[in-house]
C-alpha cells in the first residue's frame, strides 16, 4: 500500500486511522503479489448497486417503512467513497473505510429496526474475518468487542421496548437484505480465498529464492573455505577480544595445533608483533576499521625460524560499519628476505671472495674518515696488490688463479679485526680499511702480519703456489683528510713497495691534499 500511495504522490495522514494500527500487509509486504482491485471494485459496485435496489423498494413501501431509508443511503455514500479511496490511496485503505463504516452502518441499522432480529446482523462474521485478515488482529478483536456490546445493547433495548419497534419488514425487503448480505459475503470470501492463495504461493516463490541464496552463500563460504586452505599462507580469524575463531591448516601445521586447536586462544599467543607493545596496539587499530600490517618472527614446529609479514583485515557486520571482528593473513617471506639479502650482497661483495667491492668499500671508507675526524682518532688504509700471481694464471690456469685469489681473502681477514673492512679492489689488488688504530707502529704490525701470511704457501689444485704481496700503507690524517686522498697515499707507496723490490711495505707520510 505505501507504494501504491508513492505512486499517487499521495501523503497518508499521521495518527489517524489509516496509519494509526499495522496491519498483515504492513508487517509483511512481501506475502502479498496484487491487492486485487478488480475484486475489490466488484464488491463496492455490487453493495452500491443491492443498496440502490433497496432504496427503491423502500421508496415505493409504505410512509412508516421509508425511514429505513438512511442507512441505505448511508451505504450508498460509503461506497461511492470507497470507491474514490480505491483509485487514490489504493486497495488497503478502501478496505479500512469499507469494513469499519459498513459495521457502524450495519449497526445503526440494526438499531433502527428490528435489533437483534435485522438480516444486516449477519455481515458481522464476514466483517471480522475480512478484519483480522486485512487490517490485523487489533482491528478483528477491538470490532469483536464492538459488535458483542451493539448486540447486547440491542438485545436489551428491544427487552425494554425501545428498539425493534419498527412496522414488519416485507419478505421482498427481506430477501433483497438476505440476497445482498449473502452477495457481499460471497465475493469477499473469494477475495480472502484469492488473497491467500496467492499470499501462499508467494511465499513459497520467497522460500525457494531464499533457499537458493542460502544454497549460494553457503556454496561461497565453502570455496572461500577451501580457497583459504591452500593458499600459500597461515590465514586465521579473530573475534572482538582477540580470540581465534578459525584457522586453515597451514596455520595449525605451523603451530602443530590438533584440527580445530586454535578456536578460542588468543593470537597474542601464537602472533607475537616484533616491535614493542605487542598484539594489543595492532588490535586496537584494526577494531578501529584499520588495515594493519607488521612483521613477526615465529619458529615452526620443526623448529626453523620464519620470517612472517602479518596483515589484519576488519570485518564488519552483515549491516552496518560496526567492526565485529578481524580476518588475518600471515605470509611467509623468510625467502623473500634472503633474496633481497643475496641481492643486496650480491651489489656490495665481490662475487668470486666474497669481499666488500668497491662500492661498498667507497662507502665504508667515507664512513670511516667521518668517524675518525669527530673522534680525532687515527685510521689506515692498506693497498695490496700480489706479487708472481699472473705466473701463477699463466702456468696453472685461471680456475687456479680463482682458487688462490679466494684463499688469499681468507687469509686477509684473518689477518685484520672483524670490525675492520677488506675489499677485492680488482684483479689481484686488494685494499684494507683499519679503524682506531693506535699508532703507525700498530698499522705497520698488521702489514708485516699480512706480508708472512701471503709468503707462506697456497694449495692449488693438486699442487702449490708461491706469491707474496706489496702493500702501501697509508694513515689518516697524516697522509690524507678525506677518503679519496687517502686511497690514493696509499696506491702511491704499493707502488714504492713494488719499486723497492716486491713483498714489502711502504707507508706513505705526505698529506696529498698539500701536496
Amino acid at each position: 500500500m505505501k507504494s501504491l500511495v508513492r505512486k499517487a504522490g499521495m501523503q497518508l495522514p499521521e495518527g489517524t486511522l489509516f496509519s494509526g494500527l499495522r496491519s498483515p500487509i504492513d508487517d509483511h509486504p512481501e506475502l502479498i503479489v496484487a491487492e486485487h482491485v478488480s475484486l475489490l471494485r466488484a464488491a463496492i459496485w455490487m453493495i452500491l448497486i443491492g443498496s440502490a435496489v433497496f432504496m427503491i423498494l423502500l421508496l415505493t413501501s409504505p410512509q412508516e417503512y421509508q425511514r429505513r431509508i438512511y442507512p441505505v443511503i448511508g451505504l450508498i455514500v460509503l461506497s461511492v467513497a470507497s470507491h474514490a479511496i480505491l483509485r487514490v490511496w489504493g486497495a488497503l485503505v478502501a478496505v479500512r473505510v469499507l469494513i469499519l463504516g459498513g459495521w457502524m452502518l450495519a449497526t445503526y441499522a440494526g438499531m433502527a429496526s428490528e435489533g437483534v432480529r435485522t438480516p444486516i446482523l449477519a455481515a458481522y462474521p464476514i466483517m471480522l474475518v475480512f478484519s483480522g485478515w486485512m487490517l490485523g488482529a487489533r482491528y478483528c478483536i477491538a470490532l469483536f468487542v464492538a459488535s458483542c456490546m451493539a448486540v447486547i445493547s440491542m438485545a436489551v433495548g428491544q427487552n425494554m421496548g425501545k428498539i425493534g419497534t419498527a412496522a414488519p419488514v416485507s419478505p421482498a425487503m427481506v430477501a433483497v437484505a438476505q440476497l445482498a448480505v449473502l452477495s457481499i459475503s460471497a465475493v469477499m470470501t473469494l477475495y480472502l480465498l484469492r488473497l491467500f492463495r496467492d499470499r501462499y504461493a508467494e511465499e513459497r516463490r520467497l522460500n525457494g529464492e531464499v533457499r537458493l541464496h542460502l544454497n549460494a552463500a553457503e556454496k561461497r563460504v565453502t570455496d572461500l573455505r577451501k580457497v583459504a586452505e591452500h593458499i600459500p599462507c597461515l590465514v586465521f580469524e579473530g573475534d572482538r577480544q582477540g580470540c581465534c575463531l578459525f584457522a586453515n591448516k597451514g596455520f595449525e601445521k605451523f603451530f602443530a595445533l590438533p584440527p580445530d586447536g586454535a578456536a578460542g586462544t588468543h593470537i597474542s599467543e601464537l602472533v607475537e608483533p616484533d616491535s614493542a607493545g605487542g598484539f594489543a596496539p595492532y588490535q586496537e587499530a584494526v577494531m578501529r576499521g584499520e588495515v594493519v600490517e607488521f612483521l613477526t618472527r615465529k619458529k615452526s614446529a620443526e623448529g626453523v625460524w620464519r620470517n612472517f609479514d602479518v596483515t589484519l583485515v576488519p570485518k564488519h557486520a552483515a549491516e552496518g560499519e560496526d567492526v565485529v571482528g578481524w580476518y588475518g593473513l600471515m605470509y611467509d617471506v623468510t625467502r623473500r628476505e634472503q633474496a633481497v639479502s643475496e641481492l643486496r650482497d650480491r651489489a656490495t661483495h665481490d662475487a668470486l671472495t666474497g669481499l666488500a667491492n668497491r662500492l661498498f668499500l667507497d662507502d665504508r671508507l667515507a664512513h670511516t674518515v667521518e668517524r675518525a675526524a669527530r673522534a680525532q682518532a687515527s685510521a689506515a688504509v692498506m693497498v695490496i696488490d700480489l706479487d708472481h700471481f699472473k705466473e701463477v694464471n699463466d702456468t696453472l690456469g685461471h680456475g687456479a688463479g680463482d682458487q688462490l685469489l679466494c684463499q688469499v681473502a681468507r687469509r686477509l681477514e684473518a689477518s685484520v679485526r672483524s670490525a675492520d673492512t677488506v675489499a677485492r679492489f680488482g684483479g689481484d689488488e686488494f685494499v684494507i680499511v683499519i679503524e682506531g688504530i693506535k699508532s703507525l707502529e700498530s698499522a705497520e704490525a698488521v702489514a708485516a702480519k699480512i706480508l708472512v701470511e701471503l709468503s707462506l704457501p697456497f694449495v692449488v689444485g693438486t699442487g702449490t703456489a708461491r706469491i707474496g704481496g706489496s702493500i702501501g700503507v697509508a694513515v689518516y690524517p697524516e697522509a690524507g683528510r678525506t677518503a679519496e686522498n687517502l686511497l690514493r697515499a696509499a696506491d702511491l707507496a704499493m707502488y714504492e713497495a713494488k719499486a723497492a723490490g716486491r713483498n714489502c711495505y711502504r707507508i706513505s707520510q705526505a698529506d696529498q691534499e698539500r701536496v
